[in-house]
């Protein structure tokens, strides 16, 4: 192919000119400095729905409730927790001494978060993770509603203790408190700034806003006191393109940067003395990269053989090796693996009654821009069964309007983890939670999957919930509403200046101010 030889010898070219003789800048004291690539949606928690928002806001903002290194939730703004003996009452004791940003002398108060999670459930703001506690915390949904003006299960019992009170167990009650959703405002700056918060945001997180240039830099500077080695300033800087990131890290530019293609991967197969002043970070993640389908009548997927037909036909393993080499896990189901207690099978064989099911079928898959060479692929994989794929790409959030309003039968889509529990996935098949209402946008109902992920809600156990969750994979085998194609790799190129860099599996947990940096010699 003449157009990929050039594209070959481009890239070639542009390699050895990354690695040639470069000037490598020393690196300013106490500053950590990230390349990013991905616009963000806002710096108000309400909106971080997307996963650049989410780690540039928990850097501003703090909730109740964090996790340790192994994803366990710990106190955050909380010192501790007591939970009422039926798991329904949750009283938090705040920590001490909490201030917010540029205001040394107020500090945080119960009747802050109650004020911060009633602003998430206000339709005036229209939070899109507003419907994460609805049913969930008693009076939200009657609040939302207009039926009540206070959320009757949030109760501010004093300065420190906050009570909140649920309608039913929720085992992982404490996982949804360390999203951006139920992080904290300053009362008075959100309702001052109304709209234009997200441009002035005020929290008590490590970090506060210092600075910004719309598009191309954000600086944070410590809020949290930590003496150095810790971080001192955060400096976020967008690039167009990855190897434009890695000239600047090679210059000392920058000390990380998220992601890696198939020109770093050849730049890194060329040429190994980069790992004298970098190394990389790369984690399975809690993440699955999947092809949504609109299961109602009517549909061109509707038939349940079709789309089992179709799964084995797209070949999930040979799809891995050829896109993503080793930086991404074949998807077997839709929750990751580590939250599951066991896996189904692969579906790889077609038999001939499938493969007639797949002549003269004629599908348009929508997509966004980025995801281009997945959706070639799928189309060369797919047109030898007889199928028509046409490719229509979308900005996201064109294609979610699209699949709110149900206007399309086949997208690619992804879904990262919020946290570590396989709830978290599967609620995108609760009938209840059927576009506008919730995720589910194949528009799939069950009546097992939803008493199952009813009974899972109330389970205390981690273990019981992961064979619940194993339950439900097994029934969306059968039923395909979705195939889920890979679970992809985190993967960071990080200075070696950098110590403690977050190993997190968990694609929007990016704790920055741990990170401690040193002179460039250091290990990892």
């Amino acid at each position: 192919m003449v157009g990929a030889g050039r594209w070959k010898v481009g890239v070639q070219a542009l390699c050895w000119a990354l690695v040639g003789c470069q000037t490598k800048a020393p690196p300013p004291p106490g500053i950590l400095r990230i390349g990013l690539f991905a616009p963000y949606t806002s710096l108000d928690p309400l909106y971080a729905r997307d996963q650049m928002s989410v780690w540039l806001v928990q850097q501003l903002f703090a909730g109740l409730v964090g996790y340790d290194s192994l994803l366990r939730p710990i106190p955050l703004l909380a010192s501790r927790w007591e939970i009422s003996g039926d798991g329904r009452v949750y009283r938090f004791y705040l920590r001490e001494g909490v201030t917010f940003h540029g205001r040394p002398h107020r500090f945080l108060r119960a009747a802050d978060v109650v004020y911060s999670w009633h602003r998430l459930a206000s339709p005036k703001w229209a939070s899109p993770g507003a419907y994460l506690f609805r049913g969930l915390i008693q009076g939200w949904k009657d609040f939302q509603e207009g039926k009540t003006p206070i959320i009757q299960g949030l109760r501010a019992l004093s300065d420190s203790v906050l009570e909140v009170a649920l309608e039913a167990p929720y085992g992982p009650f404490l996982h949804l408190l360390t999203l951006p959703y139920a992080m904290v405002v300053l009362p008075e700056a959100a309702e001052s700034l109304g709209r234009t918060f997200g441009q002035q945001p005020v929290g008590c997180g490590p970090f506060q806003l210092e600075w910004q240039e719309a598009g191309r830099l954000l600086v944070f500077r410590r809020h949290w006191p930590a003496p150095a080695p810790f971080v001192q300033k955060l400096v976020f800087r967008w690039f167009p393109n990855r190897l434009w990131a890695w000239e600047a890290l090679q210059r000392g530019e920058i000390d990380a940067f998220e992601g890696q293609d198939r020109a770093l991967e050849y730049l890194f197969r060329s040429d190994s003395t980069w790992r004298r002043w970098a190394w990389q970070v790369e984690t399975p993640q809690l993440g699955t990269e999947y092809l949504g389908m609109d299961v109602r009548p009517g549909s061109p997927l509707a038939d349940r053989p079709v789309r089992r037909a179709l799964r084995a036909a797209i070949g999930r393993l040979p799809l891995v090796q050829d896109l993503w080499g080793g930086h991404a896990t074949p998807a077997r189901s839709f929750v990751p693996p580590p939250l599951l207690a066991y896996l189904p099978p692969f579906d790889t064989t077609l038999s001939e009654t499938d493969r007639k099911k797949l002549q003269g079928l004629e599908l348009t898959l929508y997509a966004q821009p980025a995801f281009r060479e997945l959706c070639e692929y799928l189309e060369l994989r797919l047109r030898p069964y007889g199928v028509t794929l046409r490719i229509e790409y979308l900005l996201g959030p064109s294609l979610r309007e699209y699949l709110t309003k149900g206007h399309i039968h086949f997208w690619k889509a992804s879904w990262l983890a919020d946290f570590p529990d396989g709830e978290n996935f599967l609620l995108l098949f609760e009938s209840v939670q059927q576009v506008p209402n919730g995720p589910n946008t194949t528009r799939f109902t069950h009546a097992q999957v939803d008493s199952l992920l009813k009974q899972a809600r109330q389970e205390a156990s981690d273990s019981v919930r992961r064979v619940i969750y194993s339950h439900i994979e097994a029934i969306l085998a059968e039923e395909v509403p979705v195939i889920p194609l890979y679970h992809a790799h985190g993967i960071w190129q990080v200075s070696r200046r950098l110590r403690n860099f977050p190993r997190s599996p968990l694609p929007v947990w990016l704790p920055l101010h741990t990170v401690e940096l040193t002179d460039g010699s250091g290990a990892k």
